[in-house]
């Protein structure tokens, strides 16, 4: 199903991103709305950070009539479902964040019924593979974090494991044995939050330091590159869950005093993608997703509902401020109007396609691709 186009007014819009084009200023756009799968199909919940590919294949979570719990895949309304697992298959509890490469493969965590232990598999419905387990790779059972996936099939993630004071490793793996590329240490990182790898195999990973410091760093092969520190830049007090294109650009969001600041970084230095001292304040945020063009989406989450802060999805592109707003809680979309609006950190493509989940005014909740659409017709504003 696809809805009518949203005008929405953005600035300083950079159109070379799309079609080296010179940037133009103070234009209208317009997205366009397509479900994937609804509460009206089969699924009666869903959970909130879907992932889109480059060729607008979406993954996401959900629990769908007689399969139980599992990871989906799909591209629109009325086209194949493909189920990567499910309950079927001796799988709960699977995770939030899911990733999928160009290859339609999908990597995500779940939790084995019949040992209780907690694994991480990549799969694209015809076969699936085991990366990481925890009781036969002596990981933590409630310390196994996320996983991101690139075009080789490499996964990365990092887990706890079970000794005292529960060390940390960042891992890749491919089905094959794990390899430990980061550790924390009585002298330097004292913990890891969840990581991303891309093409190049680069990892960008934000860590926790025995000092009280949190950095954001890549490793590739045994090239450490620092991008990011609180050490250096005493206005930030912390950071998200990074991810990484393959340019090597980092974008996360990071802690102020009292708001958020959604940045990207590479070896040339930081950029503020939204002003945090601007009106609407952006109060909080989940992990941002950026795309090969630098283009950065993110969820902007309010104090409270009507507090006057920045709440849906945006969308920045200029390398600058000029936030572009998507969808927010009480837009029109799919005959109804929107509760909530979710985005994860794998959701933006090269397309300009957004994968986000949504729960309705009218009860129904799922998964749609929200695409831009180029200028809307009129002149500038």
């Amino acid at each position: 199903m696809k809805n009518t186009f949203r005008t929405i007014s953005g600035t300083a819009f950079a159109l070379a991103i799309l079609t080296a084009v010179p940037a133009f200023a103070q234009k209208k756009f317009q997205f366009e709305f397509v479900k994937v799968a609804d509460t009206t199909q089969g699924f009666s919940s869903f959970k909130t950070f879907p992932a889109i590919n480059n060729h607008g294949e979406v993954t996401f979570v959900a629990v769908r009539d007689h399969y139980g719990e599992g990871a989906f895949r799909a591209r629109a309304e009325g086209e194949t479902v493909t189920t990567i697992a499910s309950s079927l298959d001796g799988l709960t509890f699977f995770g939030d964040d899911v990733a999928i490469n160009n290859s339609g493969v999908v990597a995500f965590g779940a939790t084995t019924t019949a040992t209780n232990s907690r694994a991480i598999f990549k799969g694209d419905g015809n076969f699936r593979t085991r990366i990481a387990d925890s009781a036969t790779d002596r990981l933590l059972r409630i310390g196994v974090g996320s996983p991101s996936i690139n075009a080789s099939g490499t996964v990365a993630f990092f887990a706890a494991r079970p000794d005292p004071g529960f060390p940390s490793n960042v891992f890749i793996g491919n089905g094959g044995p794990l390899t430990v590329i980061a550790g924390t240490s009585a002298t330097g990182f004292a913990s890891f939050g969840n990581v991303a790898i891309n093409d190049s195999g680069a990892v960008v990973i934000q860590g926790g330091k025995r000092d009280g410091s949190s950095d954001i760093f890549t490793i590739r092969g045994n090239v450490v590159t620092d991008l990011v520190n609180t050490n250096q830049h005493p206005e930030f007090f912390g950071f998200g869950d990074p991810v990484i294109n393959n340019a090597g650009t980092i974008a996360d969001f990071a802690f102020l005093s009292s708001t958020t600041e959604i940045i990207s970084a590479n070896t040339r230095g930081i950029t503020a993608r939204n002003d945090p001292n601007g009106s609407p304040a952006l109060a909080n945020s989940e992990h941002p997703s950026i795309n090969n063009q630098g283009a950065v989406a993110f969820q902007a989450l309010p104090n409270s509902p009507g507090d006057g802060t920045l709440a849906g999805i945006f969308l920045e592109v200029s390398g600058g401020h000029s936030l572009i707003p998507v969808i927010a809680p009480g837009d029109p979309v799919f005959g109804s109007t929107v509760v909530k609006a979710t985005l994860g950190r794998f959701a933006l493509n090269d397309r300009f396609q957004m994968a986000f989940s949504y729960i309705l005014a009218d009860g129904r909740s799922g998964v749609a691709i929200a695409s831009f659409d180029g200028e809307a017709e009129g002149e500038d504003n």
